[in-house]
């Protein structure tokens, strides 16, 4: 208790022509030039231990499709007043055509921009006038629009999804003004190292991949124009490239008789699935730096292409990640920050992709020690590859997981994710029933199994953003280095340690 909290109940006290008894606090009180010892903490009682973790159901799913192809989703979740729905669009960045760079992401950002019988002011104004909320956003694989709105506004709310998703205007006005947004957004990012990290390392990992590119540029935003976003609306939002997943205070019959009336009539051509070239192997360690003269430290990335996530193995691999990197518990955050002190945290994740995801391992440190996190790095990975983790890492790595799950399910929003998840990435119906009790029975060896089937130390990507005039010369020690300037283009290349140097190319200085 403050001094300022004592107050008030000696003032009352005063007030009432009584006495104010006042508690002791932490503070010592002087009275009559003595001091007043304080009594003794008491001793705080261990925590109970934890009881067997529940089993949680995932709801059930009522799938069904429209006579033209659209396929629905339905959960009946009635905890909470409302209805979210997610269309989603089987094409994202990955579809982008060369030299245009983001197109799918534009068209997503237009979406709520206005349709053709709604300013974007009016639409706006609309969804206000529910209590609703709408957004749209792409990734490289998938193009989405969500709602969220009270369940008795159903029909209203596939009413404005439909319109949004199959009438967008495209005005030149609004492009032009999200145009400079995005130059803005694109310039403030690059100051971003964690930005210049991520664009290096999947563009190095994937190379002419659509995955290799994870984000526009000004030139292709030059080249963008209305018809373009015209055209790829009109190839790839079509019924038989999309489904809607509904989850809320409604029933399947509401949804489907809502969606017939709001996206039966829409019509259009199969959509080819994209085609694209195989990710580069790599047989050895690289190393890439980004230079970056100003950085006070030095930004990791290291990793390689790990497996899709529709693998038999992504689960042993995700427990196995746990123990290394998953948490602030884990390994690399214990030993990189708790013990050496060389970052703030470390961590490591693999992501999740319909094609073969990456593993990746990162964090950030100091430009003197950025040799020593590297190593750090990969002592711990090489250890990671070589023998198994303790019966006591894995079971905090499947308790963790497993006990967290139930926090992915517990709102309409959340569910409706996880319901999309199964359909993008190919899973059955009830996989999120056995998602815990698979974590639970990843077994010691079958994390080791998996790190080994599909992480490899000694053929990793390093991706360093920082000062490459300090840390260049001593990260050769891993592989060739590569010095990139900022954009992307090669400034010097400086051969693995024990191999005779390289020339660097000659550059001109700005």
């Amino acid at each position: 208790m403050t001094r300022r909290a004592i107050a008030l109940p000696l003032l009352l006290a005063l007030a009432c022509g009584g006495t104010a008894e006042v508690e002791e606090t932490e503070e010592v009180v002087a009275t009559g030039g003595a001091e007043t010892p304080t009594a003794a903490p008491a001793e705080r009682e261990p925590p109970p231990e934890s009881g067997p973790a529940n089993d949680v159901r995932f709801p059930p799913i009522e799938r069904t499709e429209l006579a033209n192809g659209l396929e629905l989703n339905v959960v009946s979740y009635d905890a909470v007043p409302v209805v979210y729905l997610r269309l989603v669009i089987k094409s994202g960045g990955e579809t982008d055509p060369e030299g245009k760079a983001g197109l799918a992401n534009l068209v997503a950002e237009m979406l709520t921009e206005g349709t053709r019988s709604k300013s974007s002011a009016e639409l706006a104004e609309t969804v206000e006038f529910l209590g609703a909320d709408i957004g749209a956003g792409s990734d490289e694989e998938n193009t989405y629009l969500v709602f969220r709105a009270l369940a008795e506004h159903l029909d209203e709310a596939m009413d404005i999804l439909a319109d949004v998703a199959r009438n967008p205007a495209f005005r030149q006005d609004e492009l032009d003004k999200m145009k400079r947004r995005e130059l803005d957004r694109l310039a403030l990012s690059r100051q971003q190292p964690r930005y210049l990290a991520r664009e290096a390392f999947f563009g190095q990992l994937y190379g002419e991949h659509p995955y290799g590119t994870v984000d526009t540029d000004p030139e292709s935003l030059g080249r963008i124009r209305r018809t373009d976003l015209q055209r790829w609306h009109r190839t790839h939002f079509v019924p038989s490239n999309a489904f809607v997943v509904a989850v809320g205070a409604v029933t399947e019959e509401q949804v489907k008789a809502a969606a017939e009336r709001a996206f039966g009539s829409w019509r259009g051509r199969e959509v080819a699935a994209p085609e694209a070239p195989e990710a580069p192997t790599r047989e050895s360690r690289e190393v890439v730096i980004v230079d970056r003269p100003g950085s006070a430290q030095s930004t990791i990335y290291i990793g390689e292409l790990a497996l899709p996530r529709g693998d038999e193995g992504w689960v042993d691999l995700e427990v196995a990640n746990q123990v290394l990197g998953g948490s602030a518990a884990s390994r690399l955050f214990m030993d990189l920050r708790e013990v050496r002190g060389l970052t703030y945290g470390a961590y490591s994740q693999v992501v999740e992709r319909v094609q073969t995801g990456p593993f990746v391992a990162l964090g950030s440190v100091r430009n003197e020690v950025t040799a020593e996190a590297v190593e750090a790095f990969f002592e711990h990975l090489d250890r990671w590859v070589a023998e198994a983790p303790t019966e006591e890492e894995i079971v905090h790595a499947r308790d963790y997981l497993s006990d967290s799950f139930p926090l992915s399910i517990d709102t309409p929003g959340k569910i409706a994710g996880l319901v999309a998840d199964l359909r993008i990435f190919g899973l059955a119906d009830d996989y999120w029933d056995g998602y815990r009790s698979a974590i639970r029975e990843v077994s010691p060896a079958a994390a080791l199994e998996a790190a080994k089937a599909h992480v490899h130390p000694d053929r990793m990507l390093v991706v360093v953003v920082g000062r490459a005039a300090e840390v260049a010369e001593p990260l050769r020690r891993w592989g060739q280095v590569t010095v990139l300037d900022d954009q992307g283009e090669v400034k010097q290349t400086l051969e693995a340690a024990g191999a005779e140097s390289a020339p660097a190319p000659e550059t001109s200085e700005e």
